[in-house]
């Protein structure tokens, strides 16, 4: 099991099961996923089949209702069913995976069969928004989002952010998009199946550096390297979008609406505005020209019900009295800088504050945001243990507004990490090693989506030997 929750109570006896099995539910559960799900985790012997009931409840055969007490979801197993009991439509899908995660297949003098251990369960999260990041690469394909998406959703993460790096075709503008890029026909219906798995789809797209669409270790740049003619809407080096024109607010608007249509409603549109390499911040005429900006975008998004979230680096200076072992990532020039900037900033903008090389805890410049009014959160990558518990603890006993694991281009060693985030934020605990994460990692990935015996499709890397893959 993943997960261990935070009341556990275990009797003699199991619910024992096999073929279909029939019982009522809310309507959040009435997704074909569900469903599918159901007989990922039951290794192909079993179905589900509900019928609808009550909100925020789910029984399978019969078994007394248990109280909540406060905790986001309950669980009663009895040998002779399973009633579950939530706060709410997502935390009953949450209970939901709990369950999936405590089904075992065992030998019987019968032949194979599923069981659940008798048992009370009750379970509430530590950190309340729990965030990941994919990004839509160029190498991506359809079904590897789809297959992320359903690994988050079992991993109970709250809200998944979608950047397309290059792959979505617009309608605003043809070249924001590579010649195989997706349609939004083709993207819709996995944001729907997010969505279904109680995921918040946040769109994102870069509004000031990272205007490429690229790594800027690879040197690709989505829209000039199709149409030159275009440059004046990015700088010289065409790194960052010139934000000062009219036009190039109006197609970050029209981008904006774009994916909002696609990733339906939500409270949250990430911004980016990271690494914006060659923008002068030692002049107050420049910083007051991207405050001034990034406060537009978030009281334009706030007429929309949601709230931007930026990332913090450029609004950061590493300060001498930092802790020396952690490697802050902190793009502005100079202490000046920093506090004109962080004082003109809106507070109805979240900073996500990106620190991958944070080794000791707490994150200090998420504190920095946190006490100069902002809501916070924090952003690890999947780096190594010690750096990705700084951030668990940091998000945790300092009250962060939340977490964001970043994956990026490194899913192909990283993908234990993303258990490692999910577990850590809702168990609200220190991880010791990723090496328990990574067997986990794999028979997780095999319950959530079937490869049907196709060798790229399998595990999390396309290819064992990477010279052939893109990650």
């Amino acid at each position: 099991m993943i997960f261990n929750p935070k009341f556990l109570t275990e009797a003699d006896g199991c619910f024992a099961f096999d073929g279909r099995v029939e019982g009522a539910a809310d309507s959040c559960l009435s997704d074909k996923v569900f469903c599918e799900l159901w007989s990922g985790f039951t290794y192909g012997i079993s179905s589900l089949a509900l019928s609808p009931s009550a909100d925020n409840r789910l029984l399978i055969g019969e078994a007394s209702e248990p109280e909540l007490n406060g905790y986001s979801y309950a669980i009663n197993i009895e040998q002779s069913g399973v009633c579950i009991v939530a706060a709410d439509k997502q935390s009953l899908i949450h209970g939901f995976m709990a369950l999936l995660d405590r089904i075992q297949i065992v030998d019987s003098e019968q032949g194979t069969r599923l069981e659940i251990g008798c048992a009370n369960i009750a379970d509430t999260p530590a950190v309340a928004r729990r965030m990941v990041h994919f990004c839509i690469f160029p190498e991506t394909e359809l079904w590897e989002l789809e297959k992320f998406v359903r690994l988050c959703g079992a991993l109970r993460y709250t809200h998944i952010i979608l950047e397309f790096w290059g792959m979505l075709r617009y309608d605003c503008m043809s070249e924001l998009a590579w010649s195989h890029a997706f349609s939004k026909d083709e993207v819709r219906p996995i944001i729907d199946e997010a969505r279904a798995l109680g995921l918040e789809v946040i769109p994102m797209f870069n509004h000031w550096g990272h205007a490429s669409a690229g790594r800027v270790a690879c040197g690709k740049h989505v829209v000039l390297d199709q149409n030159p003619a275009l440059q004046t809407y990015f700088n010289e080096d065409g790194w960052c979008w010139d934000i000062k024109k009219p036009k190039v607010r109006a197609l970050l608007a029209q981008i904006r609406a774009e994916l909002i249509e696609l990733c339906g409603e939500g409270k949250y549109f990430h911004i980016g505005c990271d690494e914006a390499y060659s923008f002068d911040l030692t002049r107050r005429e420049s910083m007051d020209v991207i405050c001034d900006y990034i406060n537009e975008l978030t009281a334009e998004l706030g007429k929309l019900g949601r709230r931007a979230i930026v990332w913090g680096d450029m609004f950061l200076y590493r300060h001498s009295h930092y802790n020396q072992i952690s490697k802050y990532a902190c793009n502005c020039p100079s202490p000046e800088s920093e506090r004109y900037m962080l004082d003109r900033l809106s507070r109805d903008a979240i900073i996500a504050d990106w620190q991958y090389d944070a080794v000791s805890a707490p994150v200090e410049t998420s504190l920095l945001f946190r006490d100069a009014g902002f809501d916070c959160i924090v952003c690890p990558w999947d780096m190594s243990v010690p750096k990705m518990n700084s951030c668990l603890s940091t998000a945790k006993d300092e009250g962060l507004y939340g977490l964001i694991h970043t994956t990026w281009h490194t899913l192909a060693k990283g993908m234990p990490y993303v258990l490692m985030a999910a577990v850590g934020c809702y168990e609200g605990r220190e991880v010791k090693s990723v090496r328990e994460f990574r067997t986990s990692a794999a028979a997780l990935l095999r319950k959530v989506y079937r490869s049907n015996g196709v060798y790229e499709r399998a595990g999390w890397t396309k290819y064992q030997i990477n010279d052939r893959a893109w990650f």
